[in-house]
C-alpha cells in the first residue's frame, strides 16, 4: 500500500504520539502483542508510532510502543497453520456475547461475559446511569431532610464583574445580588450590595452600600443554614466584604460527599443537581452540567423536585454497589480467600466440587480471570469459613 493510497486515519505520524490511555489509542494502531495475537496475525514493519502507559508481567509501569497497522504486514504463518493453532487455543473467544462481532482480538471475560470494545463501552454508561440511579435515590433522601430544616436559607448570588484593566488584570467585582428564600420557598430577602469603594463607579444603579447590605443580610441569615448554587459565587461575595471591612459569616448546610465515583462532582448544589439529573453527553458519556436556575426561589424549586423524585432510573444494580456486596460477603460473613491457579477448567470444576461439599460458597467464586504471574493460566476466587476449611463436610 502506496502513501498516495493511504487515507487520512490510516498515514503515520512523523513523530510517536503519546496517548493516556488505550481508549485514547486510534483504531488503525496496536502493539506488537496485539497484532501478533489477531486472528489473522500481522508483525510490524515500520518504525514506533506511538506509546501508551502499562504494565509488565510483574506489574510495573511500562510505555507500550504502538505501531501503525498500515505499516505491519502479515506473519508467515499459512492459513492451514492458523486453523491448527485455533484448534490449540481452547480458552481463546473472540466472539463478542453481546452482539456476536467476530472480533480480531482475543476478548478478556468482564463479569462473566466477552464484550467487544463497543459494548463494553456500552456495559460502562449502562453502569454509570445505574449508579447515577443510586446516587439520585440518596440525593433524593438528602433533599428532603434540607426542606425539613427550618432554618433552611436558599441563596442566589449574582456577581456583577468588574471588568479588566488596560494591562489584562481583572478588578474586584462590583456588586452583588444576594435573593434568599426560606425552606418553604418564601421570601427573605432580596438586595443588591455594593462591593466597591464609594468611589468606584459602574455598580448597579440599585446597589446599596456594603454597610446596609451586610445588616440586611445579617437581620435575615443570622443564625440559618445556607445552600446556595455555587460556593465559590458566595465566597467571592463575603471575601469582598471582608475586604471592605464588613464581613459577613454564614453557615453552610451539609453537603453530601461520598466517595471515589463522585470526585470533581460534589461539594456544591449544582454538582449535586446535574448528578441527580443524571443527562450524559451522548459523544462522550461525560456527566453534563446543569443550566442554572437564576434565582434562590427557582432552586428551592430543584430542591423540592430532588425530594420528590420517585423513580431513580433502570433497574439494577451497579458495578460499584456489586462489588462492595461482594466484598461484605468476602471479608464479613467468610474469614478465608482461596486463590486457586492453573487451568481454567480445573479451577472451575475445584470450585463446583467444595460448593457441593459446603467448603466454600458458590455465590462467592469469582472467575477464572487470566493470571498475571503464570503465563497462560487462569486464576479461580473463592471463599469460605475457616471451619469448614479445616474439618469434613458434613455428609
Amino acid at each position: 500500500m502506496t502513501e498516495q493510497q493511504l487515507t487520512e486515519e490510516q498515514k503515520p505520524m512523523a513523530e510517536p504520539v503519546w496517548y493516556g490511555s488505550w481508549s485514547e489509542v486510534p483504531w488503525l494502531m496496536a502493539s506488537k502483542t496485539q497484532m501478533a495475537k489477531a486472528d489473522l496475525p500481522r508483525e510490524p514493519a515500520g518504525p514506533v508510532r506511538g506509546y501508551v502507559p502499562g504494565r509488565d508481567f510483574r506489574d510495573k509501569e511500562i510505555s507500550i510502543p504502538l505501531y501503525s497497522v498500515a505499516e505491519s504486514v502479515p506473519t508467515k504463518a499459512s492459513g492451514g497453520q492458523l486453523t491448527s493453532a485455533d484448534s490449540r487455543r481452547t480458552a481463546t473467544v473472540r466472539v463478542c456475547t453481546d452482539c456476536g462481532a467476530n472480533c480480531q482480538q482475543p476478548l478478556q471475560p468482564r463479569e462473566g461475559r466477552h464484550l467487544c470494545a463497543m459494548c463494553w463501552r456500552i456495559a460502562k454508561l449502562v453502569d454509570f446511569q445505574l449508579r447515577l440511579g443510586e446516587r439520585r435515590a440518596v440525593l433524593a433522601s438528602w433533599a428532603r431532610e434540607r426542606l425539613a430544616d427550618e432554618a433552611l436559607a436558599v441563596v442566589w448570588v449574582e456577581v456583577q464583574n468588574g471588568g479588566r484593566t488596560d494591562s489584562g488584570r481583572v478588578r474586584p467585582p462590583l456588586a452583588a445580588r444576594v435573593h434568599v428564600v426560606d425552606a418553604k420557598g418564601k421570601r427573605l430577602v432580596d438586595v443588591v450590595v455594593k462591593l466597591a469603594g464609594p468611589r468606584t463607579e459602574g455598580a448597579r444603579p440599585d446597589a446599596v452600600p456594603a454597610e446596609e447590605g451586610v445588616r440586611k443580610l445579617r437581620k435575615m441569615l443570622g443564625g440559618r443554614r445556607v445552600l446556595v448554587w455555587a460556593v465559590d459565587s458566595l465566597r467571592l461575595v463575603t471575601d469582598r466584604l471582608k475586604a471592605l471591612g464588613h464581613p459577613l459569616e454564614l453557615q453552610q448546610v451539609p453537603m453530601l460527599v461520598t466517595g471515589a465515583p463522585w470526585d470533581g462532582w460534589q461539594g456544591q448544589m449544582k454538582d449535586l443537581v446535574a448528578q441527580w439529573r443524571g443527562e450524559l453527553d451522548p459523544a462522550t458519556g461525560e456527566l453534563l452540567s446543569g443550566w442554572e436556575p437564576a434565582t434562590a426561589d427557582r432552586l428551592h424549586l430543584l430542591l423540592t423536585r430532588m425530594a420528590s423524585t420517585e423513580h431513580p432510573g433502570r433497574d439494577g444494580s451497579s458495578e460499584q454497589s456489586r462489588r462492595d456486596a461482594g466484598q461484605e460477603r468476602l471479608w464479613g460473613a467468610y474469614d478465608v480467600r482461596v486463590a486457586v491457579t492453573g487451568p481454567a477448567a480445573a479451577g472451575e470444576l475445584l470450585a463446583d466440587v467444595l460448593a457441593d461439599e459446603g467448603v466454600v460458597d458458590r455465590n462467592s467464586v469469582i472467575g477464572p480471570v487470566p493470571s498475571r504471574e503464570v503465563p497462560g493460566a487462569a486464576v479461580t476466587y473463592m471463599a469460605g469459613r475457616a471451619d469448614a476449611l479445616v474439618q469434613p463436610a458434613a455428609p
